[in-house]
């Protein structure tokens, strides 16, 4: 599972930022990075985790990454550190919703937004590569509306044609008459359906396009078998997208951050020179939110 993992591949890593670079003897994938001022360099895992087998491959990012002064790498959802390798530390908890568990029982108000959504508009799997890339606009339109434009939820376009070009890259679609209300795009792999982005239209807005999105997925994972996840709370979300998130989910998993420190020297020597922020990890780099960037982040408002 671990080298299976889409966000392992350099196709998918390289709509990233940060420049790809495989372990030679792991085969994991990590995105080198420059530290501003200096001819050094860190790393950190590909969005939205790096999938960890075992202690033997937080082993492998000491090993594989000595040249690297940092490695920061959110782990998948449902995996638990032992011990205090790679210095882990709870980041937030996934959302799953999983077909095996009873399902939550909606609101009134929920029913009812949804009856009215199924009425006008209808949920689909999306092919057409041309259609697909339909979701970098949407997300950035998004980015907009929430004044998110420039910050660590802001992907380039290249990341939407990765995902589109995996061979497990999947996308989906609410639509009416008038066009798109709201798309949703991600990997399945294994035995999860994993959301990356969801986003609604402006027009979507206005009739909550949303809700038969997430009814949709949750077809879509009853019916092939497998878990639905959509991600984590982003730093940015509001206690109405939680409620939302929480009311299409059956469960959630722990996601972990590993903080592993490569080169003590160099990186006490770029802390002292930066005034970090110890909520931050790596401490030299806590202006720029790195805390926040590898943190999985799907937005429907």
């Amino acid at each position: 599972m671990v080298l299976d993992c889409p966000f392992n591949s350099e196709s998918y890593a390289s709509g990233l930022m940060g420049a790809p670079e495989r372990g030679a003897r792991s085969g994991l994938m990590v995105l080198r990075r420059s530290i501003a001022g200096t001819d050094l360099h860190d790393g950190v895992g590909p969005w939205p985790y790096l999938w960890i087998g075992g202690g033997e491959d937080v082993r492998a990012l000491h090993e594989d990454f000595r040249h690297l002064v940092t490695i920061t790498a959110v782990t998948q959802p449902g995996y638990v550190p032992h011990g205090s390798m790679g210095n882990p530390t709870l980041l937030k908890q996934h959302f799953v919703y999983d077909p095996q568990r009873p399902d939550v029982p909606m609101s009134r108000r929920t029913r009812l937004r949804l009856s009215r959504c199924e009425e006008r508009a209808e949920f689909r799997p999306v092919t057409q590569m041309t259609c697909r890339l339909q979701m970098a606009d949407i997300h950035a339109r998004l980015l907009a509306r929430r004044g998110l434009a420039g910050s660590y939820v802001d992907f380039p376009r290249a990341h939407f044609e990765t995902i589109a070009r995996l061979e497990s890259g999947v996308f989906f679609e609410v639509r009416d008459a008038q066009g798109i209300g709201a798309m949703a795009c991600g990997v399945l792999f294994g035995d999860m359906l994993q959301i990356l982005h969801m986003a609604s239209t402006d027009d979507g807005l206005r009739w909550n396009a949303s809700y038969l999105l997430m009814a949709g997925l949750q077809r879509q994972a009853r019916e092939l078998g497998v878990r639905l996840l959509t991600g984590g709370m982003p730093d940015s979300g509001t206690d109405g997208l939680r409620l939302f998130k929480q009311r299409w989910a059956n469960h959630s998993e722990p996601v972990y951050l590993l903080r592993i420190v490569n080169d003590a020297r160099a990186y006490r020597a770029l802390c002292a020179e930066r005034a970090p922020d110890t909520r931050y990890f790596p401490a030299y780099r806590a202006r720029e939110g790195v805390a926040s960037e590898a943190a999985p982040t799907q937005m429907c408002a």
